[in-house]
């Protein structure tokens, strides 16, 4: 258990870092399959570029419910609870495995429905559907090592997610090398060998689990008030992700509607400032994780005090790639697109895109305290709020009515991190300040559904 009178930037990090390797590697998978079928043909990569967000779609749903798996272990660790630790992982691992089997199977029925919804040309319409009808194979896998990978978070084993990303890079490289090209399997090759890698992460990761987290014992069975807390906590989650990514489908078809040149820069700044929003991340993660122990042990200002530590840790992974590339953009981005109007119409972005991210990472420190006290409602009411009262108006408004372009869009990102840290700030007074629910001790729900004192989510009044 942490000591809530010392938290400090390092201990924070501490939990971060293997956060923050696990989702640049994530990116570096994403970025081998895209390079290797990019040599394959253009027909190979329009396959995979439109048939790689419907799967993402599938990802979002078991993603969510894992972030709720977190939340809870994170309680009930922090309170000392082995047994419902176990109880927790236990729902949470069949519950996934339930719902990843679903959503796979509704993946592979509708692939070629979805790609044909998308306007998938003739020629990319069928590897496109072996692409997604392959991968649907690998969504139950995915949702079991999501909840595994957020289950070993909980009690603090971050370093479990680092691993298995690492396993999967590992696995995927020469693997996507033998069917893509050697076998001839193409976009099809890419997509086994991407099922390949995330079972023999999920593997590793029932394996690892077996010493990290308590065993199951009498009494630790599936319960229904373990699952009923674990859907109220998941739910705002999926729904925030799934918004979150029409939003960005809408803001490149602001960028496209400018000209194919601003389209192509909002994709390079999109990639840098998805680097900057992976270290932030994996900050706010490792703070709901120390607050949500704090908060299951009872102690509501150690909690607390790690938002103002979380502050401190989320700026300073916003500064130290900022400064990187403002020092070495201009020259980066050269390498990455020939043409000099693409080249400079992203640097002209790159200023305000950095900026949108202080704002940002001041909301995310709130958001990340909310979650750790189950309140992801509130995260997605504010997060939805933000976009549509300021993020797609004043994008279309700034962006191409007032002809600002690019930067234009990255001022109304932070206008909607102004107004998304604003709204969070009087729940998190209510939660943290004001003598809210984790003032005392919180009710726990059993397998059979029974209140006692003590597990996660605010009392019964």
């Amino acid at each position: 258990m942490n000591d809530p009178r010392h938290p400090t930037v390092r201990r924070a990090w501490s939990l971060a870092c293997p956060l923050l390797v696990a989702g640049l590697t994530q990116i570096t998978l994403n970025l081998v399959d895209t390079v290797l079928l990019a040599r394959v043909s253009a027909r190979a990569l329009a396959s995979f570029a439109l048939a790689a967000p419907v799967l993402l779609i599938a990802l979002i749903v078991v993603r969510g419910w894992a972030t709720a798996v977190q939340v809870q272990i994170a309680r009930c660790h922090g309170a000392g609870r082995p047994q419902d630790v176990a109880r927790v992982a236990r729902t949470g691992l069949v519950t996934s495995l339930v719902a990843g089997t679903v959503i796979g199977a509704v993946l592979y029925a509708v692939a070629p429905l979805a790609l044909t919804a998308l306007g998938a040309a003739d020629d990319v319409h069928g590897p496109g559907t072996a692409y997604l009808r392959v991968a649907a194979f690998s969504v139950p896998f995915a949702a079991v090592s999501f909840t595994l990978q957020a289950a070993c978070a909980g009690i603090g084993a971050t370093r479990a997610t680092m691993y298995t990303a690492l396993l999967l890079n590992v696995v995927n490289l020469p693997l996507g090398l033998l069917l893509i090209f050697h076998a001839g399997l193409g976009v099809t090759g890419a997509a086994l060998s991407t099922l390949a890698a995330t079972a023999a992460g999920t593997g590793y990761l029932l394996l690892y689990c077996r010493t990290r987290l308590p065993r199951r014992s009498e009494g630790t069975d599936v319960g229904p008030g373990v699952t009923r807390e674990l859907w109220r906590i998941g739910w705002p989650e999926m729904s925030t992700l799934g918004i979150g990514y029409v939003n960005e489908a809408l803001l490149a078809g602001f960028a496209a509607r400018m000209s194919t040149q601003d389209l192509a820069a909002y994709r390079i700044v999109d990639n840098l400032t998805l680097v900057v929003f992976t270290c932030l991340g994996s900050a706010a993660s490792a703070l709901t994780i120390l607050a949500g122990q704090e908060l299951g042990s009872g102690n509501r200002a150690g909690a607390a005090a790690w938002h103002r530590t979380g502050i401190k840790l989320l700026l300073l992974l916003l500064a130290v790639p900022s400064l990187g590339a403002v020092a070495l953009g201009h020259p980066l981005l050269f390498q990455l697109a020939t043409d000099p109007e693409v080249v400079q119409r992203a640097w002209a972005a790159v200023p305000p895109a950095l900026l949108s991210m202080v704002p940002l990472a001041v909301g995310m420190s709130y958001a990340a305290l909310l979650r750790a006290a189950g309140d992801t409602r509130t995260v997605m009411t504010a997060s939805v709020l933000s976009d549509y009262t300021l993020l797609i108006p004043l994008s279309w408004l700034l962006g191409l009515h007032a002809g600002l372009g690019l930067p234009g869009l990255y001022l109304a990102w932070t206008a909607f991190a102004v107004l998304y840290a604003l709204l969070l700030v009087p729940h998190y007074r209510r939660h943290f300040v004001r003598g809210g629910p984790w003032s005392r001790p919180a009710a726990r729900t059993d397998a059979e559904g029974s209140a006692r004192p003590g597990l996660g989510g605010p009392p019964a009044r």
